[in-house]
């Protein structure tokens, strides 16, 4: 009888070992499986869905409502990336994405909005935001101003905005500029009048005597490259026509400064009228 008993001892004691071995060790079905990396393209949806929700699309516009404080209501609008360009700046590489917001029943003098956003692409493709200005103002009608992407400076990118805006007797062209250094910094980095034209304006004194305007000016901006080297290019303004002291025709160098982030616009590249 103790014969039999100790070998069925042996073997259930092995039994009891195998499983508690199994045990410690997970079933192949149960293994964690690794996220799936997202492609780069892939990557920067992801980051725009989280930001502007799943009807966000590169080409395109969609449609959302937005809340509005002010009405205290939902108002329709329209969205599109209106500017998109990958660049390289120290090193690093990087995207910047502009998302224009057109207000479908904005009044005549109402402005659209655009985000300007800075993706920084890593070695492995992985996306993040680098810098960003949302709610940036421009244009009419609830459509904001035409933006363009252009290099400024050895280390510089920006976003140029060209809008345009009609009042009684007069029409003007802004051209503003937001500026990327390479880093975390995206600024405001002023704007000028590149056209007025108030000729139709009519302007009475005290003693009802009356006249038109006389100005019909344009001030043409571009970022001036012939010292490529220099971190910030300054900006080359070209002014022509007639001015508050008379015909114009004359070129200007206007410096970035760096301690303030933008450029040193005179005031009398940003006027309405002759005082």
């Amino acid at each position: 009888m103790a014969t039999r008993v100790f070998p069925r001892l042996i073997s259930l004691l092995a039994v009891a070992l195998l499983a508690a071995c199994q045990q410690g060790t997970p079933a192949q079905g149960d293994a964690p499986t690794a996220k799936p990396k997202l492609s780069y393209e892939a990557g920067v949806m992801a980051v725009l869905q989280e930001r502007y929700g799943s009807t966000v699309q590169l080409q395109g516009q969609w449609t959302q409502q937005l809340n509005d404080a002010d009405l205290g209501q939902a108002r329709p609008v329209h969205r599109d990336i209106c500017a998109d360009q990958s660049i390289k700046v120290q090193n690093g590489n990087y995207r910047m994405l502009a998302i224009c917001t057109t207000y479908d029943d904005a009044s005549p003098i109402e402005l659209g909005s655009t985000d300007f956003i800075v993706l920084q692409r890593a070695a492995d493709d992985g996306i993040s935001i680098a810098a960003e200005l949302l709610g940036q103002g421009s244009g009419t009608g609830g459509k904001p101003g035409t933006v363009t992407i252009l290099q400024m400076g050895a280390d510089a990118w920006g976003f140029q905005v060209d809008d345009e805006l009609v009042v009684v007797g007069a029409a003007m062209r802004n051209r503003a500029w937001y500026v990327f250094d390479g880093g975390k910094t995206l600024s405001s980095a002023g704007w000028l009048r590149s056209h007025l034209d108030d000729r139709n304006a009519i302007d009475c004194n005290a003693s009802g005597n009356c006249s038109h305007g006389r100005l019909d000016l344009n001030f043409d901006a571009t970022p001036d490259n012939s010292q490529p080297q220099l971190a910030n290019w300054p900006l080359r303004v070209q002014e022509k026509g007639r001015g508050c002291a008379g015909a114009a025709n004359k070129t200007h160098s206007i410096a970035y400064d760096s301690a303030q982030a933008r450029y040193l616009i005179p005031p009398g590249m940003q006027i309405e009228s002759c005082d």
